[in-house]
């Protein structure tokens, strides 16, 4: 979508100059195939003739950067690839990962990684006074697709649960949970830490705490007395269950969502205890949870649970919320299809097949459910290029406006039609009326 765009704004701003070649794919991000071409020639770098082979494990250059050269070395391949290092200042190991398969338009990535010390206390006092603050400033870049970072910390964490999060209105709100693992190194146990990185450009804080008292027995009246939390209240770990406090007097962070468009989640807002860790996801705009509420003792959702996990699904919502706020751009004989609450589809968990695309999916949830879209191939990129769902297509809000997809939280910058699902996925399908900034696509915003 924003190939058309650009092409459009171009050949009123820059007359007679050919960026772009007739029939462009821009879908749904199919779309930013289409921009990385716009930047031929201007994109390259000194670094970019080094077009050495990447292996599975890579140690990373003095600047962090892996050239677009490199890459191309990766893109489409089968396995994941590690890019790792080690910042001086805080003795801090940071890795990097890609699935090979995920890369396929690759572009340059900047994997330097800092940590910054500064605001980090004033995050953990606004966090509900958390025991645990860590600075995260990654460098202003565009993915080549969904990475990994994993931190492994000179040392042991005492902290059961830690979320990553970002300031809004200069207060923490939370972007996912993180992995707490621990690791030895040197003899010693250290603590590692695993998030996916949904966007670049910013400082983004690491905070969190105790939810679980540490077992303490004491002799009270010749009994026994634990301070161990409730065994049937889940801890944080468990897919985004909130976990209890434990009334032990140690604190975890709290932080408020982030609902910023573009990165939503089907998971809704959760009840969370005084003192505990808010791990409320992004809501997608149902407000309910997805997850099932297991019952051990029940025989019935046993056998559910069994054939669920024969069963390969993904979500998917499709929204025009960002038409509200220019509604007076909208094209009059589109107003009858638009939702008072913004939502075509709400978010919906569905199976499907493996080797199954984003347009696969789209294509047979909308029709299993009476939603009109349409769609054309753009043999040039190898790609189908969605122009409307629900009788709103591009253009239909203004100059920048069209539909755009993010999976988990990323734009990717290639066709809905060659991103194969993979399960658990989280597929948003999004209407923008600003080329994709007022949905989260930050690719404008990293001055492309």
């Amino acid at each position: 979508m924003r190939r058309r765009i650009v092409r459009t704004l171009t050949s009123v701003l820059l007359a007679g100059m050919m960026l772009f070649a007739a029939g462009c794919d821009f879908s749904t991000n199919s779309g930013k195939a289409a921009k990385w071409d716009q930047q031929a020639g201007t994109f390259s770098t000194k670094h970019e003739k080094n077009g050495d082979a990447l292996k599975e494990k890579n140690e990373l250059p003095g600047d962090g950067i892996i050239t677009k050269a490199q890459m191309k070395t990766i893109a489409g391949r089968d396995g994941s690839y590690e890019f790792y290092s080690e910042d001086p200042d805080t003795g801090i190991t940071y890795t990097w990962t890609y699935e090979g398969e995920k890369i396929q338009n690759p572009i340059e990535q900047k994997m330097k990684v800092r940590f910054p010390e500064e605001k980090t206390e004033k995050v953990k006092e606004s966090a509900n006074h958390a025991t645990v603050g860590l600075g995260v400033a990654l460098e202003k870049a565009n993915l080549a697709a969904p990475a990994k970072l994993t931190l492994s910390l000179p040392e042991k964490l005492d902290a059961d649960s830690v979320v990553l999060c970002k300031l809004v209105d200069k207060k923490p709100a939370k972007m996912c949970g993180v992995s707490i693992g621990t690791d030895t190194k040197e003899g010693k146990e250290i603590t590692t830490l695993s998030f996916p990185v949904l966007e670049m450009g910013d400082t983004y804080y690491l905070v969190g705490g105790k939810t679980k008292a540490d077992e303490v027995d004491e002799v009270a009246s010749g009994e026994a007395v634990s301070n161990q939390a409730d065994p049937g209240k889940a801890s944080s770990g468990e897919k985004g269950t909130p976990a209890e406090n434990s009334g032990s007097g140690q604190r975890a962070a709290k932080v408020t969502e982030d609902t910023s468009p573009g990165v939503g989640s089907t998971q809704g807002p959760e009840k969370t205890a005084k003192g505990s860790v808010d791990i409320r996801d992004r809501t997608s705009g149902n407000g309910k949870s997805d997850q099932n509420n297991k019952d051990d003792g029940n025989a019935g959702n046993a056998q559910k649970d069994r054939t669920e996990k024969t069963a390969h699904t993904c979500t998917i919502s499709i929204d025009c919320l960002t038409i509200s706020a220019n509604s007076g751009k909208l094209n009059s004989s589109k107003k009858g299809f638009v939702p008072k609450n913004g939502w075509i589809l709400s978010s919906k968990t569905v199976e499907y097949t493996p080797g199954e695309t984003v347009y696969d999916v789209l294509y047979r949830v909308c029709r299993e459910r009476g939603i009109q879209t349409e769609a054309s191939y753009t043999p040039a990129y190898s790609s189908y290029y969605v122009e409307g769902i629900h009788q709103l297509y591009e253009f239909d809000v203004g100059d920048l406006s069209g539909w755009m997809y993010s999976v988990n939280g990323w734009f990717p910058n290639y066709g809905c039609s060659k991103y194969e699902v993979s399960d658990g996925d989280t597929i948003a399908w999004r209407y923008t009326c600003d080329l994709g900034r007022d949905v989260g696509d930050q690719y404008w915003e990293n001055g492309q």
